[in-house]
């Protein structure tokens, strides 16, 4: 009896352990909230977002009551300084592809965080997709000094 136990909590804390979501032909994988110290105001978030599908989507927002505003953004080379660009028209996911968030790339800006952050607290967010919709995910907090993220 104990064995059984043990595996059905084993087979139930995989899907967690996993941090991935789906909606439609759209896999949401290992959303991260990186933060500068737990008290920042603004932090990163970064994701991989793999389209299944044969039809191309667009993530077009990204909101939470946990902050003031939630961007997308794209990093940019200008000369030798890197500039952060707003993605007014939203982030192109084509079909068969994966789109990934992370460091000196797209990731999405979390401007006004309303609490501190610590590290492993979760924050919810809404991603919506122009065609396969909305999907409710959450950034897993962690600081930057201490991020080991990997996509």
């Amino acid at each position: 009896m104990k064995s059984m136990l043990l595996a059905v909590a084993l087979a139930m804390a995989i899907p967690a352990a996993a941090h991935d979501y789906s909606v439609g032909s759209l896999t949401i994988d290992h959303p991260v909230l990186r933060v500068a110290s737990p008290v920042s105001k603004t932090g990163a978030g970064f994701l991989t977002v793999t389209n299944r599908g044969r039809q191309a989507d667009r993530l077009v927002s990204v909101t939470t009551s946990a902050s003031s505003r939630a961007d997308l953004h794209g990093t940019i080379r200008n000369g030798n300084v890197m500039q952060m660009r707003a993605q007014t028209d939203g982030v192109p996911v084509p079909a068969g592809a994966t789109v990934t968030f992370a460091p000196g790339g797209l990731h999405v800006m979390f401007i006004g965080l309303k609490a501190p952050m610590q590290p492993g607290a979760m924050l919810k967010a809404r991603l919506t997709f122009e065609k396969a919709g909305p999907v409710d995910v959450e950034f897993k907090t962690e600081t930057a000094a201490g991020g080991n993220h990997k996509h």
